[in-house]
């Protein structure tokens, strides 16, 4: 069935034309052509969706990436900072052992210096009773009668002896 359809057009001034459009009718189509025009649909939605896909795709590799370069930059700065903590930490105890190190000794050094100031002191009074009894021997040995004097001539020798030193 044809649909007709009539149209009219001036040409300048001269009377009306009449022009017939005929329409061709749509014939429906057949089971066959709309599977074929599915499955080309579906092919070209098929396309543009590999399309984006593999767009999608190299989009993810490069931020996949971006993100193992991050996590490998942020790993990397982790482990050193651990490092640098590992390294702080054996260093003070380290510093500690040194401390307690130079405290002992310091300890040892007073103690030692505290010796010998008493063995000094000591040895400044044992040689003052030294003297003090040696100068008793020789008053001792001069006052004495001559019997004796042959009896001490042994503390005359350890007063020379006192003195020598």
């Amino acid at each position: 069935m044809q649909e007709l359809q009539t149209y009219y057009y001036n040409q300048g001034n001269a009377v009306r034309k009449e022009e017939v459009y005929v329409r061709p009718t749509r014939s429906l189509p057949t089971r066959e052509q709309r599977e074929r025009e599915k499955r080309e649909e579906a092919l070209r939605r098929q396309k543009i969706t590999d399309r984006k896909r593999a767009a999608a795709l190299r989009k993810n590799r490069l931020l996949t990436g971006y993100m193992i370069v991050a996590v490998i930059a942020t790993v990397s700065m982790l482990v050193g900072y651990v490092a640098l903590q590992t390294n702080v930490s054996t260093r003070m105890d380290h510093v500690a052992e040194l401390e307690s190190q130079l405290s002992k000794v310091n300890a040892d050094n007073k103690a030692a210096e505290s010796r010998r100031d008493t063995t000094k002191n000591l040895s400044n009074s044992d040689q003052s009773v030294r003297v003090l009894s040696a100068q008793i021997l020789k008053v001792l040995c001069n006052q004495s009668p001559p019997e004796l004097k042959t009896n001490l001539k042994l503390p005359n020798i350890i007063i020379i002896i006192i003195f020598q030193e």
